[in-house]
């Protein structure tokens, strides 16, 4: 994946309207985001499609697993590996994974995906609004460690890294399941902050335009993204692009300014 990437985020309400702004976009951003309503409707065959459409740019499977990690018999056989399994071979390089769901539910997770040869973005946080009624809510590492320990895990947190809440958890166990990546609010500039506190990894931002509760311009905000995220991580932009009455152009204006952005803070 190119530093400082675009990620078309195709959620449009049918396949065939996802396809019509692939096919016009698909070639000038650096990846494409696609939603579980797109596999509902048309299948997971939909990757392999987009996947000839793409060549190797990332296609990151937006399902958000959040369901059970189950260990027996020596091997992952719980609903997250069944996920997993089914996406394997159909040209997905990413799929998102929520860690609200505890230890055991993301490294099944993380297992059955670093068998399908997938990488793994995890969730600590998400861009809506409300989002921090529960992803904020106070966890303390003790408690994380003593959870992982009653789920069998054997898994190794820094002795001096304080954990204040679920977002910071979930950080601290992607961190220890070795995960590729997270998904962190472009609308959240502190929380991102936050991120990089606690890992080096890739952040993939949704929240671009629209979204925006802080009356920053398109380009405001890549400029403050890239400052903090650099360039291992990636803009996940949707409607600013599908929406635009020209989509090849609007994604155009969009890589454009993304290097404006880059130039900034690299001069």
């Amino acid at each position: 994946m190119r530093e400082y990437a675009i990620i078309l985020a195709a959620d449009l309400p049918t396949p065939e309207d996802v396809f019509t702004v692939v096919r016009e976009v698909g070639t000038i951003v650096d990846g494409i985001k696609v939603g579980a309503a797109t596999l509902l409707q048309k299948g997971a065959r939909a990757i392999a499609e987009i996947r000839e459409i793409v060549g190797d740019r990332p296609i990151l499977i937006d399902l958000k697993i959040a369901d059970i990690g189950f260990y027996s018999s020596g091997g992952w056989d719980g609903t997250n590996a069944k996920i997993l399994h089914a996406l394997q071979g159909q040209g997905a390089s990413h799929v998102t994974v929520h860690g609200f769901p505890g230890p055991v539910s993301v490294a099944e997770a993380v297992a059955s995906a670093r068998d399908a040869g997938i990488g793994v973005l995890l969730l600590p946080l998400m861009s809506h609004a409300g989002a921090s009624l529960f992803f904020g809510s106070r966890v303390e590492i003790a408690t994380l460690a003593e959870q992982v320990f009653e789920a069998g895990l054997q898994l190794a947190f820094p002795a001096d890294r304080p954990c204040r809440d679920v977002t910071e958890a979930i950080l601290l166990m992607g961190e220890a399941l070795h995960v590729e990546g997270y998904v962190g609010p472009a609308t959240r500039p502190d929380d991102l902050r936050r991120y990089r506190t606690m890992t080096d990894k890739p952040i993939w931002c949704p929240g671009f335009g629209r979204q925006d509760r802080f009356g920053r311009s398109l380009e405001e905000q890549f400029k403050e993204w890239a400052a903090i995220v650099g360039p291992q991580s990636a803009a996940i932009v949707g409607s600013a692009i599908f929406k635009a009455d020209d989509p090849a152009g609007a994604a155009s204006a969009i890589m454009d300014m993304r290097d404006r952005a880059v130039k900034a803070i690299e001069s």
